[in-house]
């Protein structure tokens, strides 16, 4: 399993676009405040997987209240946040945080800055079928999502009894009509998984959706994923 596989399920995709599956199934709406956790898991066909290692039993959360929201990744080899902040219901600004060891970097991206780094996921594709599972509570259908730019194809479960999130914050899944509640990749070096082990609609304290002030060396987004 690679790295560059990793980093592309995290969540840092734009631009996707699907006629289909975009007119689907209308869902409930969504309370104000929203967080899901996914556990990672890693299984690899290799006896050393390297990097790809550190990922296994990782956890990504994705934090919504009050038009902010922040996904956090956090794994042994690093931490990692995207914040995405609305101004009048649009998406105003991204940032991004990376910590790994005594390094903390933080990138600063406009709409345009994250639309156009994301702009090779133009081209994804949706095909939704009718296989359903149960995930954390919830009824889940599958879909298959084809990459041609990295030539990758990911597996994905979401369920209609949640609402979408907005197409900026998880891209690759904006093309479906609901949460992406479980999302795989294979290759012949093996697979991660993304599923979700927990739902809450209760609040929680604002101060971590806010942006990290101190200790963090400001980097030009262009070298985010370097």
């Amino acid at each position: 399993m690679k790295i560059n596989s990793i980093i592309l399920l995290l969540g840092s995709f734009l631009c996707i676009s699907n006629t289909q599956a975009q007119s689907g199934i209308a869902a409930p709406l969504m309370h104000n405040n929203f967080t899901v956790v996914y556990d990672i898991s890693i299984n690899s066909t290799k006896s050393n997987a390297g990097i790809a290692e550190t990922y296994n039993g990782g956890v990504k959360t994705i934090m919504m209240q009050k038009g902010k929201t922040r996904i956090r990744l956090v794994t042994l080899m690093r931490i990692q946040s995207i914040y995405f902040y609305k101004q009048d219901s649009s998406l105003a600004k991204v940032l991004i945080t990376k910590e790994s060891g005594k390094k903390k970097y933080k990138y600063r991206l406009s709409h345009a800055d994250w639309k156009q780094y994301n702009a090779r996921y133009d081209s994804i594709t949706y095909t939704l079928l009718d296989d359903s599972i149960n995930i954390a509570g919830y009824s889940c259908k599958k879909a298959i999502i084809t990459i041609p730019a990295e030539g990758k194809t990911i597996t994905a479960y979401y369920s209609t009894g949640l609402k979408p999130l907005d197409k900026y914050i998880e891209p690759m899944f904006a093309g479906l009509p609901g949460i992406v509640l479980k999302y795989e990749h294979e290759d012949p070096k093996g697979s991660i998984t993304f599923t979700a082990s927990k739902i809450s609609f209760e609040q929680f304290n604002e101060k971590l959706l806010e942006e990290p002030a101190k200790g963090y060396e400001q980097r030009d987004y262009s070298s985010f994923g370097r």
